[in-house]
């Protein structure tokens, strides 16, 4: 047993690590990046749309926000420091006369050199050595020695260290990024340089290279590179934060930290995803024993046709039913309280001026029909399960032992075919426990209530890596 629990142990995050790996690999890989906006029309059509992409670090809100998510690196391994001169040169060419080769009759379509700018000003931190050789080489052509220019000074900026409490070394390195940055843009080679202009941007070039090339290690040894390879990559960075418990924070509000904002959704999500989880289980299982007790009889019959059709009917018809039919203009049963159908709990202005029981009863009318709508499809599914398993149990040797001996049926149903057949039950339920972090994004959003599925939803439409992330990571956990 010991040796089992182990075995399983080990294998946890072992399963966890390949599943984080799928996952950010397929992420990373999808078209686009966070900088893709998405709207959604009234009609419920979700379009994107491209924000202005600038490769050579004069967007330099651009610029940080990529270097934020880790999206000027490669996915799982970097190869850049091992570029060698031919690819550079024909870069440069494509990117100075805009088609793929100089056989091409047309130019790149707009989105194509974008890419291929952006591509290769993230490769440029890497190509130092062979952007000054090219800059410095007389035989290159002007336009290629410009453009090389412009993306030494890409590969030679940073960005700035953001962050509330700054060390003093992390003061120092901002204060010489800054300096470097300032003095870079002032060097890049221009079309109405002087001779002496652009000699004098040449010596200022080689001697801040010179002065820096340890600093920022544009020049690795093979180790380094190797080094390189494996861990300046997006997926080391990520896991280096996840191993630190730092999950990031939000795309668009980076002092709201991804836990937080899941912490606050946490109640809604968990009590939406439990509470039909129990009653489903217990509900299941008494339908579950009727329809097998009876079995090919009236009861077994009826109950069988309405949980077809119950499993049949998708929840976004059923939630809208509930909401209009049920409802709209309507009171619970023998009582003069309207049913709610939007929001968690009543308005805050409400809430907070309520004890706690009626806190626990105003809670229990508003999550009524959002518990329906999300219950219905499983007790259908669960209850024919129960029927299969109880009736399977019921052919069993101890059972008909059991009859034999003359115990009572009550006591033949419960203890000896109940506990068995609840074991199928349990484990089929169990299998849906990754719901409880993944949330219902129908019925949260028909119902008005700020849980996981909305909040996930949303992140995927915002491309929000770090939350899509999480959600992945605790569904899997």
């Amino acid at each position: 047993m010991t040796t089992y629990i182990l075995r399983r142990l080990l294998l946890l995050p072992i399963t966890l690590f390949f599943i984080i790996l799928v996952n950010f690999t397929i992420i990373n890989l999808a078209p686009g990046d966070p900088t893709t906006i998405t709207e959604v029309s009234a009609e419920g059509t979700a379009t994107r749309s491209e924000e202005r992409s600038i490769a050579f670090g004069s967007d330099d809100r651009y610029l940080q926000f990529r270097e934020h998510y880790g999206l000027t690196l490669p996915i799982l391994w970097n190869t850049w420091p091992f570029i060698k001169l031919p690819y550079v040169q024909d870069m440069l060419w494509k990117l100075v006369h805009r088609k793929e080769n100089p056989s091409a009759e047309k130019e790149m379509s707009v989105k194509d050199y974008e890419q291929l700018r952006i591509r290769f000003g993230d490769q440029s931190r890497f190509i130092m050595p062979l952007l000054l050789g090219i800059i410095e080489d007389p035989l290159e052509p002007v336009d290629i020695r410009r453009m090389a220019s412009r993306f030494f000074v890409r590969g030679g900026s940073r960005q700035s260290i953001v962050s509330t409490s700054l060390t003093q070394e992390e003061k120092q390195y901002n204060r010489k990024v800054s300096k470097d940055n300032q003095l870079l843009e002032q060097i890049v080679l221009k079309p109405n340089d002087t001779p002496q202009e652009t000699e004098k941007k040449l010596v200022e070039m080689r001697d801040w290279f010179q002065a820096n090339k340890t600093f920022y290690n544009f020049v690795p040894s093979f180790w380094e590179k190797v080094k390189i390879f494996f861990v300046d990559t997006r997926f080391c960075r990520y896991m280096s934060r996840v191993l630190t418990l730092d999950f990031g924070t939000l795309r668009n509000d980076q002092n709201k930290t991804v836990i937080s904002e899941v912490t606050k959704r946490f109640k809604y999500s968990l009590t939406l995803s439990l509470l039909p989880m129990l009653l489903t289980f217990v509900l299941c299982q008494i339908f579950g024993f009727t329809m097998a007790y009876y079995q090919n009889h009236l009861p077994d019959y009826s109950l069988n046709v309405v949980f077809l059709i119950l499993y049949a009917i998708p929840v976004f018809v059923v939630a809208p039913f509930l909401i209009e039919k049920v409802a709209l203009n309507h009171t619970f049963p023998f009582s003069s309280i309207p049913i709610p159908y939007s929001g968690f709990t009543s308005p805050e202005s409400v809430y907070r001026h309520q004890v706690s029981y009626q806190r626990f009863f105003d809670t229990l009318q508003h999550i009524f029909l959002p518990i329906v709508a999300i219950m219905y499809g499983g007790l259908a599914l669960q209850s024919r399960l129960s029927r299969t398993a109880v009736l399977e149990v019921m052919r069993h040797d101890y059972v008909r032992t059991a009859r034999a001996k003359g115990a009572a049926p009550f006591t033949v149903m419960y203890k000896h075919v109940g506990r068995n057949a609840a074991i199928t039950i349990v484990t089929s339920i169990a299998g849906s426990l990754g719901i409880v972090l993944g949330g219902s994004l129908i019925v949260e959003t028909l119902f008005d209530i700020n849980g996981f599925g909305r909040f996930f939803y949303e992140a995927i439409l915002n491309r929000d890596y770090n939350v899509i992330m999480f959600s992945a990571l605790a569904g899997a956990f």
